[in-house]
């Protein structure tokens, strides 16, 4: 991406993070996706600290350990970033439902590309690419305001 577009989506996907609404699904929806492309396109990976709480519980698929706490978050990102580098995320589906006084549920589905071309627990780099057809990402979340954020 070009620098003066990268600057434009970032500064478009920051208003977006920085002023959530969350009055409807919609905004809900729309502010996953801003948030998400922030952290992993744009590697914001400090953005997490902002809308994660300290004791969130990531619940690993396939029986894998769940991460818990936010550091703990902030450094499964980076070691996945440092593991395939390029990392990008586009959405193929998120749907929200809930109301503005009892928080949203959301599920998303993502698909992933880039290249490992670093070291992971699996190994060394292999150079083999992460596509679009090998690897999809799905998630649920409960989402509410804490303190107004």
């Amino acid at each position: 991406m070009l620098p003066e577009k990268r600057k434009q989506e970032v500064k478009k996907l920051n208003e977006i993070v920085n002023n959530p609404d969350f009055k409807t699904p919609a905004d809900v929806e729309q502010f996953f996706i801003a948030y998400t492309k922030l952290i992993w396109n744009h590697k914001m990976i400090g953005t997490i600290y902002d809308y994660y709480i300290d004791d969130i519980v990531i619940h690993a698929e396939d029986g894998g350990k769940d991460v818990i706490g936010v550091e703990a978050v902030v450094r499964n990102t980076l070691i996945k970033l440092s593991t395939v580098p390029d990392y990008k995320t586009t959405f193929s589906e998120i749907f929200a439902v809930g109301d503005e006084a009892s928080g949203y549920k959301f599920v998303q589905i993502t698909m992933s590309e880039g290249t490992n071309t670093g070291p992971s627990l699996s190994g060394p780099a292999t150079g083999k690419k992460v596509t679009y057809d090998n690897v999809m990402t799905f998630c649920e979340c409960h989402v509410k305001k804490i303190n107004g954020k």
